[in-house]
């Protein structure tokens, strides 16, 4: 007598922790002996489980992967360019409050000349960082590519699965996907040719 199949190890562990460590290994930021050694069992289980998961699931970690980098990357960026629009307005504030009181009490101070001539030159650099940022502090556009999104990628996923149960509308979508450029696969553009 034959017995079934049993569920794989990995496949008992909640989803959340499965997901974790899937991640993780197919990132490369941990390795199936770690994993194995954090979970209580072999890393070669750990590596038959990994070998056995479908490339599209692969592929859709590393595409979300790169999306929330990029993310995080534009966000950074517009972060540092937000700040540094403050800095400039309130340095320029000091600078005119400096200048005003110091023109106010200037007069026949050598000492308070030249300290008006040093005021002057920073309120120039000032003045080109204000400019600067005028220049910067335009709306900030972040484009990402949606080829790349793990959403997409899983709604094109479930789109060619239905249309292969329709090959007809799956010829007319592809090559109106392929129209678009929103697809370039070999397979899929093969796949609607005539033999």
């Amino acid at each position: 007598m034959t017995q079934g199949k049993r569920p794989h190890k990995m496949m008992m562990l909640p989803d959340a922790k499965r997901e974790h460590y899937t991640r993780e290994i197919v990132l490369g930021r941990m390795s199936m002996f770690q994993a194995g050694k954090d979970l209580g069992m072999s890393d070669t289980s750990v590596a038959r489980y990994i070998s056995q998961l479908p490339e599209e699931d692969k592929l859709a970690i590393l595409a979300t992967a790169m999306h929330d980098a990029k993310v995080k990357t534009a966000m950074q960026h517009a972060a540092i360019v937000n700040e540094f629009g403050e800095d400039t307005d309130k340095d320029l504030k000091w600078v005119l409050r400096e200048l005003k009181s110091l023109l106010e009490g200037a007069k026949g101070d050598e000492d308070r000349v030249m300290q008006l001539g040093a005021l002057k030159e920073l309120r120039q650099s000032l003045m080109s960082l204000a400019d600067l940022h005028g220049k910067l502090n335009k709306k900030m556009d972040i484009h990402l590519n949606l080829n790349e999104s793990p959403q997409f990628i899983q709604l094109r996923q479930i789109i060619l699965k239905v249309l292969n149960n329709h090959p007809a509308a799956k010829h007319d979508f592809l090559n109106e996907m392929d129209a678009m450029g929103v697809i370039k696969e070999p397979v899929l553009v093969d796949d609607r040719r005539p033999a």
